[in-house]
């Protein structure tokens, strides 16, 4: 008997995203873990497998159409191997009437129904969203016009509580503003002046860009720094091991090196490994210091995130980044992949580009922008006969002024200088 299956989590609580291509096609056998297709959110492009093997009877959905947590859109035969495995019933009773919001009932008498609870139903049980909240949640979800059903229970066995249903309404709310934020959108004018033209739809990474973009250049008072780096002997020490490096597969690059130089620089100034709560108009520290990477795709902007980036050798550092750059490329980063980053480096020194006043990536408080290095004389003294050539790096420094004044922004600059002139005193900060 076919089943019919529904979306999982798609990233954050009420994420949506579009279905950007088919793998599989009706009357194709399929394995348990098989990739059906992938969505596009926002920010990742995200595999959904099969969870159970089988044959596909048919889609329920099609390339791009927006889909969301929770859509049906496959059905499916499973094999007879799937459907003679013994299942649990019990276990799948809700202990609430999932319809509890919908009828505006505030029982917490559980309500049995057959296409809960049977299998053979056309309904697969075992992929549908089960809400198990008390009935004070679900008031707080129905004043709040929250759907208990994209709600994630952090309670026992994924019970809902009220703080995860203030803590969806408060995303949900952010989301909001965050679309609202900037200047209203207006219409073009009339493009027949120019010319014949062609339009091209964003992809779902563009157009998380555009938002969060134009509400960190709305929201948050930037202040920039700019500052020539000697990375003389960064350079030289990069040279000196990269083949060694090379023969153990790891990558030995400029951005490993300054990911790692961010990472401790950070370490000595929490300022930048904080965020601002508006709300409360509190800082919050970050233990943990997580560089993001700003990284070029086809299909947008993304910034994977290196976690506690400042306790990883630099060999880790490189094999992560590599890593992540590689399914950032093919489009394979997953939604923990992008999340948690605390200060972000975008280097557009391999683009040649000489500077770059970039955007800080909120709730961060800081960015470092990279422009191509120059070999240039510096003189030592006042001997102007025998200058020495060094390289010089481009640094800009953009940081949230509500947060970070410009002696903390001189002072991070000076210890970044320091580190990259001094390979030792970075292994000792």
């Amino acid at each position: 008997m076919s089943q019919i299956f529904k979306l999982p989590e798609l990233g954050d609580a009420g994420m949506s995203g579009t279905v950007v291509s088919i793998s599989v096609a009706k009357g194709d056998s399929i394995s348990c873990g098989e990739t059906l297709l992938e969505i596009e959110t926002d920010k990742v492009v995200l595999e959904v497998p099969a969870e159970v093997s089988g044959v596909v009877d048919s889609f329920l959905i099609e390339v791009g159409q927006p889909v969301q947590q929770g859509d049906e859109f496959v059905s499916i035969t499973p094999s007879e191997q799937e459907q003679a495995e013994p299942e649990d019933v019990a276990a799948l009773i809700p202990t609430e009437n999932v319809n509890d919001v919908a009828t505006n009932s505030i029982s917490d008498k559980p309500e049995k129904k057959p296409a809960e609870l049977s299998r053979s139903n056309t309904t697969n049980t075992g992929s549908q969203k089960i809400v198990s909240a008390g009935p004070a949640s679900r008031r707080l979800a129905r004043e709040l016009g929250v759907d208990l059903t994209k709600v994630k229970g952090t309670g026992f066995r994924g019970r809902i509580d009220k703080t995860a249903v203030k803590e969806y309404a408060r995303h949900a709310l952010s989301q909001l503003s965050q679309h609202s934020i900037g200047y209203p959108q207006e219409a073009l004018p009339n493009m027949s002046a120019y010319g014949p033209i062609r339009r091209q739809a964003m992809t779902g990474i563009q157009k998380a860009t555009s938002r969060n973009m134009s509400q960190s250049a709305s929201r948050i008072p930037h202040a920039w720094l700019q500052r020539k780096i000697d990375i003389t002997a960064l350079e030289r020490g990069r040279k000196k091991y990269r083949e060694q490096l090379k023969e153990e597969g790891v990558e030995l690059t400029l951005t490993t090196l300054l990911c790692k130089v961010i990472a401790q620089t950070a370490a000595q100034h929490p300022l930048f490994n904080s965020c601002l709560d508006e709300q409360t108009e509190e800082l919050i520290f970050r233990e943990q210091i997580n560089v993001g990477v700003a990284v070029d795709t086809p299909r947008g902007l993304v910034v994977p995130v290196i976690n506690d980036a400042a306790s990883k050798s630099v060999k880790g550092i490189a094999r992560k980044l590599s890593t992540l750059s590689a399914k950032a490329r093919d489009a394979k980063l997953k939604p923990t992949d992008i999340k948690g980053g605390s200060i972000t480096l975008s280097n557009l020194g391999g683009l040649a580009a000489e500077g770059v006043l970039p955007i800080i990536n909120w709730p961060e408080v800081a960015i470092v922008g990279i422009g191509a290095a120059e070999w240039l004389p510096h003189y030592a003294n006042e001997d102007t006969n025998n200058p020495e050539l060094r390289l010089m790096m481009p640094l800009s420094l953009a940081f949230d002024h509500r947060v970070i004044n410009g002696a903390d922004g001189a002072r991070f600059l000076q210890t970044f200088s320091e580190l990259c002139n001094d390979s030792f005193l970075m292994m000792l900060s």
